[in-house]
């Protein structure tokens, strides 16, 4: 009676492990903070690609549920999912904190992997295009706005693994100009002078 009772135990302990298991991945992953800095222009001398400047930036992407079509309540309208958002605080253009809009991209590689039904016309096709866009609204040198997808997965490629890459975001001043992008900003600790 006693190694019945653990084997049903053992049994209902696997069972809630595998739905456990199941459930977290079926989550969406956590989203990917990238801190944003001025962007740099190739010039002689080298600098910033703007006249715009800004104190502190931060993009925030969301990672995609799969498998699932990534318009499922409209069909072919993108804008119903944000797929992320962009900050930039102390915004200015020539000194004067910035009132108006500014653009935002995002390219991706995307490669879709084998579909088990053959009902995906990308299957094992790898794309590199303009992926994700947005607008912010900025306010005396405060700007928001989130990122929505341009285009919708079809339907028939929701059982398709799929691995997207960032391989540029980019956010542009007025003129159309890159302001921010994604990086580093090293600070020197000290005067390299003898």
């Amino acid at each position: 009676m006693r190694s019945m009772k653990l084997a049903l135990f053992l049994v209902l302990l696997a069972a809630a492990l595998s739905a456990t298991a199941h459930a977290r991945k079926a989550k969406v992953p956590p989203p990917s903070r990238l801190t944003l800095v001025q962007a740099q222009c190739d010039a002689v001398p080298p600098g910033p690609c703007s006249t715009f400047r800004f104190t502190k930036g931060v993009a925030t992407l969301r990672g995609a549920r799969q498998p699932a079509p990534t318009c499922p309540r409209t069909g072919d309208d993108p804008s119903e999912n944000d797929t992320g958002d962009i900050r930039l605080d102390g915004v200015t253009n020539g000194g004067t904190s910035y009132t108006g809009t500014l653009a935002a991209e995002v390219v991706q590689k995307t490669t879709f992997g084998t579909d088990p039904n053959g009902t995906c016309s990308l299957a094992e096709v790898q794309l590199e295009v303009l992926s994700l866009s947005g607008t912010l609204a900025c306010e005396a040198g405060k700007c928001r706005g989130a990122l929505v997808a341009l285009a919708c997965l079809p339907k028939g490629c929701a059982d398709t693994p799929i691995v997207s890459e960032v391989t540029s975001l980019v956010v542009k001043d007025d003129l159309g100009n890159a302001l921010a992008t994604p990086g580093t900003v090293l600070i020197p600790a000290a005067s390299d002078a003898p």
